[in-house]
């Protein structure tokens, strides 16, 4: 399991999806990165809930199942620099908020 300190919103939500389903974990490592969660499972410590496509770039020998309930959407966020402004950055951003804005009675966080 991702150290909450590290994706702490990842880690709630998955969490949250487990205590949705009346699952209890058994935690018994945790890591900072993706690939290290991979590693503890190609090492047989157990499994992980992480995005399919960090599976699809590992050499690691395991492999990726989909959950077939329906799951939260997860949020995501663009970050681009203060003091160095670029057309194509503007471009993107201006296209970016355009098409992935959440409606105004959204409870999502503001973006900016």
């Amino acid at each position: 399991m991702y150290e909450r300190r590290y994706a702490p919103g990842f880690h709630d939500l998955i969490f949250g999806i487990l205590r949705d389903a009346r699952i209890v974990p058994n935690i018994s490592q945790t890591g900072a990165e993706i690939s290290t969660l991979i590693s503890l499972v190609d090492a047989h410590i157990g499994i992980a809930v992480l995005p399919a496509s960090a599976v699809k770039h590992s050499v690691a020998s395991v492999i990726a199942c989909d959950i077939v309930d329906q799951i939260p959407m997860s949020e995501i966020g663009i970050v681009v620099s203060k003091r160095v402004q670029t057309a194509v950055v503007d471009n993107f951003r201006s296209f970016a908020l355009k098409i992935l804005r959440p409606p105004r009675n959204s409870s999502h966080a503001n973006w900016s």
